[in-house]
């Protein structure tokens, strides 16, 4: 199912290249930071009154060599029990394909006024480590590795979309160079509604 989803951002991104050709004075390439927009590498294609807006982007970070203490607190374990499970995060990779459309409100020779609406899916994997630790008998809120119970590896499917539409602006910087900054209000799949986060992007049109 997640390779079909995959398969499927990337030929919408694909399916948006021949825009080029009908707005070929006004395609940029760039950096996108934003929620329903997607972060990554961004290609804009610009008519005088829509346009088009592809990001895609992969992370990865953190490490899979991941130590585990000898003794833990109750608190830390959020344990009440003899025995209690111990979850560490080991390396994230994602992978986020994002596609929006624009609507030009209003332009200048030097800012633009526009809506942008449109959705991003990120594609996560993130490694799980557990140990097993036991109320230690001479303390009753101190936990001890239990050594005898081999360390559990999982992958964790970390998948989520984002869905959104707000106002943006254009400036521009000089010749080739234009920053967006735009507010749109997102809905994700974590049934989470956020507003008031900006979305942000340095493009580089080409002339």
């Amino acid at each position: 199912m997640k390779a079909r989803l995959l398969v499927l951002s990337v030929l919408i991104l694909l399916a948006a290249l021949p825009l080029s050709a009908q707005y070929r004075e006004s395609r940029s390439l760039g950096i996108q930071f934003g929620s329903s927009s997607g972060s990554g590498y961004v290609m804009r294609w610009i008519g005088d009154t829509h346009g088009l807006q592809a990001t895609l982007g992969a992370s990865t970070y953190g490490s899979n060599d991941v130590k585990f203490p000898t003794t833990l607190w109750q608190d830390e374990l959020e344990a009440s029990g003899n025995t209690a499970d111990y979850v560490r995060r080991g390396r994230r990779t994602s992978l986020t394909a994002g596609l929006n459309y624009i609507y030009i409100l209003d332009q200048s020779p030097k800012t633009r006024f526009f809506i942008a609406m449109g959705g991003a899916y990120k594609i996560g994997r993130e490694k799980q480590f557990t140990r097993r630790y036991n109320l230690s008998s001479g303390s009753y809120n101190q936990y001890v590795l239990d050594e005898s119970v081999p360390e559990l590896e999982e992958t964790v499917n970390t998948d989520k979309w984002t869905v959104g539409a707000g106002p943006g602006f254009e400036f521009t910087l000089d010749r080739h160079f234009k920053f967006t900054i735009d507010l749109p209000i997102t809905f994700s799949s974590d049934d989470e509604i956020i507003m008031y986060i900006p979305q942000v992007g340095l493009h580089y049109y080409f002339r």
